[in-house]
């Protein structure tokens, strides 16, 4: 199959052409060759450590076995074997995922091929959408080609039917038929067969459905060739809007496999060892604005937030004054708020559609026989800088201006699937894939090398508390020293929990601000949102769809309307600065949380240094102490991580739980003007609830949240900080003198980690 890898190097697993000599047509430059060779030998280096480590601490378990077995464990013991247990479970890596989001069309399954180096893989097509759910493919160990696909389960599915009965109601009124009518329609149908789209709610639940729904509501498909698998794969997959009674006749399993698509909720696809993309690293094909299906929205949200790294694709020939990619690049700015992106990446594809003619309209300037070539390359220069400019402003608006992602040095890059795989007139390099596939290492290599350490540092704790045990003996008064810590840690917790109370507290002045703007400005956006549909006969079908779903609906007619988040924005537009500097992990100021949290630990570590030399304590004691701390704190890294998602997210929650009733009454009007009767609730409802303080308990709500999160910092610090001294401090047994000795492993770990540290 062209694009198969059977005659790569096996020793090039980072190789950035990566495709067998007979589709190469020229050889890369000598010093990206070079580079290629360097990331490789990193790459092994950290494998190799990687390896050793984790057959020392396998080892090092091994050895305690018999003591962990045993009936009356000591509180101190189960201490130990629980973080000895946790550690060699888990994987040193967590999953890097990639998010590609785009609209319709844009080419991201193509890319997403072309990037594994399968030309034709996931389903691709030049004139509609291609992929109709998320899906998430990687690399792992296995020899074979396997897809999993989740389905929408019993509950989640009589949801939809429900939504779609809705606004499938008094279609008949007026013979305007828009996308979401006929969408609808094409659900039912799938699933009930013909007439599926004329039945109530309750006669549908007791139709049976014309497809087998597997009762696991999972479909594993496995394979040892790609090709087969994507064959397999495509009827579930592929968008089948428009394909009623196309490739079905005399194929009943094919029939039945597109006919389920509206009941697959998520694909996950694994691929062998890759010679393009390393294990770890997760791309999820993410719909543009969302999905129609509140689980599959859900999910969609879910999706962006747990990106490290967002894709936004657009076709070249809509890279500008697209709607669809403003409410990206916010969705992708927001994961860089609420989630855990840190890299926005902007990718405009098909640039082989660009002609010279185009070129020479907007480059008058240059010489008429300018060829082809020189063209495209001239127009991917514009579109770099022009795109680079607009997006960095927008980012700019929103977050920090150092922060992380402002200082990529590349944010756009202009690519060609179709001339890398058939280079007519681009050379492979001038595509721009092999860039993208080096960007996809270096931030893979550098999340790697840093979750490599901090997996190591936590060995090197476990090898500490059992030199502290070895060590442990009686005090004249060990409960003084012990005393001692705890008063200092309930005061230095406290000190910590008024500082972070202030570093809350500058939300303030921003939240107040902002409910003032989402007071004055109510009325105007949610007339915009109505103006979307003033040319549409049709579009009292879709404001009751949005009300069926609490003010939140995808349309394939007027993209993502979120009457809740219209309502928030100008709270948004406020916050989102101070919030960004709260949270920042780079370039810390006063205001940012982080430098609270440094300054508690560098306090905490201190006293613990100081305390040592007053006391004599052991040097393996001082060391757990030391290393414990920082991985207490690096759990309030994590805790922090989750919860400010909920914070970012509770002004559009709370909204929306507000008006829920008024959502409610509008989704029940049926009847002669039933758009303007439902334009007219909602406007009385949302006018009624501003007045009752709508957007001010919004915001007493955002702020209940960051003090939930206070509580939790300080409540979690004085639980493990309790539990640390306690098993440092804990007195002599017989069971103390039976723990191995670890000295020996201990050093091997502290090499290896010194090895890490000369690779950076």
């Amino acid at each position: 199959m062209e694009g198969s890898h059977g005659n790569a190097n096996p020793d090039a697993p980072f190789s950035a052409d990566g495709d067998s000599a007979a589709v190469i047509p020229r050889k890369q430059p000598r010093l990206q060759l070079s580079f290629q060779q360097d990331e490789l030998k990193t790459l092994r280096n950290y494998e190799n450590i990687e390896s050793k480590a984790r057959k020392i601490l396998s080892t090092s378990c091994q050895k305690m076995t018999h003591l962990f077995l045993l009936k009356d464990m000591p509180g101190h013991l189960a201490y130990l074997r629980d973080r000895f247990t946790t550690l060699d479970s888990r994987p040193t890596l967590e999953p890097l995922y990639i998010g590609l989001f785009g609209s319709s069309g844009a080419g991201k399954s193509t890319l997403l091929n072309t990037i594994l180096g399968k030309r034709f893989f996931l389903p691709v097509s030049g004139t509609r959408t291609c992929t109709s759910c998320q899906v998430h493919v990687s690399v792992c160990r296995s020899k074979h080609y396997e897809a999993k696909i989740f389905l929408l389960s019993d509950e989640e599915w009589k949801e939809e039917v429900k939504n779609l009965v809705t606004l499938l109601e008094n279609r008949h009124e007026n013979s305007e038929i828009d996308g979401d009518l006929e969408h609808a329609i094409k659900v039912l149908k799938a699933i009930y067969g013909e007439g599926a789209d004329e039945k109530s709610y309750e006669d549908l639940m007791r139709t049976k459905p014309v497809i087998t729904i597997p009762p696991s509501r999972v479909i594993t498909l496995r394979k040892t060739e790609a090709e087969d698998l994507a064959n397999e794969l495509d009827p579930y997959i592929r968008n089948q809007d428009g394909l009623e009674g196309v490739e079905l006749v005399g194929n009943p399993q094919c029939s039945e496999q597109m006919r389920l698509w509206p009941l697959i909720k998520q694909v996950q696809v694994t691929l062998p060892p890759s010679d393009l993309v390393p294990e770890g690293v997760v791309f999820v094909d993410i719909p543009g604005t969302g999905d129609a299906n509140k689980k599959r929205d859900e999910m969609w949200k879910e999706s962006i937030l747990q990106c490290t790294s967002i894709w936004i694709v657009a076709d070249v020939e809509r890279v500008f004054g697209a709607k669809a990619h403003e409410i990206m690049v916010q969705e992708a700015i927001k994961a860089c708020q609420a989630g855990k992106c840190s890299d926005i990446t902007f990718v405009i594809t098909k640039m082989d559609k660009i002609t010279v003619d185009e070129y020479l309209r907007s480059h008058p300037e240059a010489s008429r026989d300018v060829s082809k070539r020189d063209a495209i390359l001239g127009t991917k220069q514009d579109l770099k800088a022009r795109k680079t400019r607009t997006l960095r402003e927008k980012m700019k608006r929103s977050l920090p201006s150092d922060a992380e992602v402002l200082q990529k040095q590349e944010l756009v890059f202009p690519v060609s699937a179709q001339e890398y795989w058939n280079p007519t007139v681009l050379r492979r390099e001038d595509t721009e894939i092999v860039r993208l596939r080096a960007h996809i290492r270096k931030l893979y290599l550098d999340t790697k090398r840093s979750q490599l350490q901090d997996y190591m540092k936590e060995i090197l704790v476990i090898f500490s508390l059992v030199d502290v045990y070895h060590s442990t003996h009686l005090s004249q008064n060990p409960s003084v020293n012990k005393d001692e810590l705890d008063v200092f840690m309930s005061e230095k917790i406290q000190t910590l929990k008024k500082s972070v109370e202030v570093t809350f507290g500058h939300m303030d002045a921003p939240l107040i601000n902002g409910v003032r703007s989402a007071r004055t400005k109510y009325k105007k956006n949610i007339e915009k949102v109505f103006m979307q549909g003033k040319t549409s006969s049709g579009f009292h079908r879709t404001l009751k769809a949005v009300c069926v779903r609490k003010g939140v609906y995808v349309s394939r007619v007027f993209n993502r309307i979120d009457i809740n988040n219209c309502l928030a924005e100008p709270i948004y537009a406020e916050i989102g600065a101070m919030f960004a500097n709260i949270f920042r992990k780079q370039a810390l100021t006063r205001n940012s949380l982080q430098t609270s949290i440094n300054e508690f630990s560098k306090e905490v570590k201190d006293k613990f240094m100081d305390f040592g030399k007053v006391t004599n304590m052991n040097r393996s004691k001082l060391n757990f102490l030391e290393q414990e701390t920082d991985i207490i704190m690096r759990a309030i890294d994590r805790e922090i991580l989750l919860k400010k998602k909920a914070i970012y997210e509770s002004l559009e929650l709370t909204i929306q739980t507000i008006l829920s009733p008024c959502y409610e009454e509008a989704a029940n009007i049926r009847g002669k003007d039933t758009c303007a009767r439902i334009k007219a609730t909602l406007v009385q409802n949302i006018e009624l609830e501003v007045r009752k303080a709508m957007f001010e308990k919004a915001k007493e709500k955002m702020m209940s949240q960051f003090q939930d999160l206070t509580e939790q910092i300080t409540t979690k610090l004085s639980k493990d900080f309790l539990s640390m001294l306690g098993v440092a401090f804990c007195q002599n047994d017989q069971l103390m003198g039976a723990l191995p000795d670890f000295l020996g492993e201990c050093q091997e770990i502290q090499n290896l980690l010194r090895t890490l540290r000369q690779l950076e």
